[in-house]
């Protein structure tokens, strides 16, 4: 599916623990080792693309690969993007044997001890998501061990979700250039609470309290919306995140998600492509402005992004728009 990801001769260079992910690793731990060793091919990587902490991904091809005993050392998620392959695995239950095919995912939680990891009888191109220990603040993270993350250990699941989100981030990784890392962060996010609804142990002790309380809690008060919805508008031009967001409303990335959907009736990522699109309606009337200053100017990476964006919203390209209006 991305193999025609890298068109020049520069190798895409393996996912590495930043000291961001909360993995509790130390910086420099090549993520995906298992599979370097394993001998399967990197397509292509998120390093050096500028994604942020939230998530970081590589597409791998496997055709015959073989892991002997391994600790795994990040919460992983692994969905297949083409092709088909037998795959045999096991930790401490039975062994987990399954015909992977596009769509097909598996989980492999930080702290397990696997016992070994076969792909065989095929070829596949698989998209490998590696998330924070803590699940954004809502899995409990005592110490940097090699401690059980709560979730569940898991794979040839079918999940329309999961998919979705992972088809959208291998999109982000062909892409010349990111939609923003607030998309990423809401992708990441998306994903992190599916983990949480479906696929955790649901342990009491493995639940943090800001998860617990947040589940509890309301939409967003007015005097936190309003902090969040100027700093909205003064960085419209702006790359900004969902953690500075939460920031500013003095909360965990997915509380606030949460409350701030309950309050506004839209997640963050869409309210803010929104207000961009609206600025970016304004620009339009004026035709001195470029099509492409008009993107740069309300915070899109590109002028594809920008035109992706302002047609889901406004159902016209901003040319045609320009034209109308």
């Amino acid at each position: 599916m991305l193999s025609n990801h890298h068109s020049s001769n520069i190798a895409a260079k393996p996912a590495t623990e930043t000291g961001l992910l909360g993995s509790g690793n130390q910086a420099g731990v090549l993520l995906g080792s298992k599979y370097e060793l394993g001998g399967s091919k990197l397509l292509a990587s998120s390093v050096d693309r500028g994604w942020g902490s939230s998530i970081t991904a590589e597409v791998r091809r496997h055709e015959d690969l073989h892991c002997t005993a391994f600790v795994q050392q990040v919460n992983e998620v692994i969905i297949a993007l083409s092709g088909s392959a037998k795959i045999k695995r096991r930790a401490d239950g039975p062994e987990q044997k399954f015909l992977s095919r596009p769509g097909s995912a598996c989980i492999c939680p930080r702290g397990v001890a696997v016992k070994y990891l076969h792909i065989h009888s095929g070829s596949l191109e698989m998209l490998h998501l590696y998330l924070p220990q803590d699940l954004f603040g809502n899995l409990e993270s005592l110490d940097g061990s090699s401690v059980d993350s709560g979730l569940m250990y898991t794979g040839g699941f079918y999940d329309p979700l999961v998919q979705h989100i992972g088809l959208a981030i291998a999109e982000e990784l062909q892409a010349e250039q990111s939609a923003g890392r607030i998309v990423l962060d809401s992708l990441a996010l998306a994903l992190a609470a599916r983990m949480l609804q479906h696929y955790t142990r649901q342990e009491p002790n493995k639940l943090s309290g800001r998860f617990i309380d947040g589940k509890a809690s309301g939409a967003l008060d007015h005097a936190r919306l309003n902090r969040v919805l100027e700093f909205m508008y003064q960085n419209l031009g702006a790359d900004i995140t969902l953690d500075e967001l939460a920031g500013v409303a003095c909360l965990s990335v997915y509380h606030f998600a949460r409350a701030f959907k309950l309050a506004t009736g839209s997640a963050p990522v869409q309210y803010f492509t929104d207000l961009r699109v609206a600025r970016a309606k304004a620009l339009l009337a004026d035709p001195t402005i470029t099509v492409e200053d008009v993107a740069l100017s309300t915070g899109f990476s590109s002028g594809t992004n920008f035109a992706r964006a302002f047609k889901k919203s406004v159902g016209l390209s901003p040319t045609q728009y320009r034209s109308q209006h």
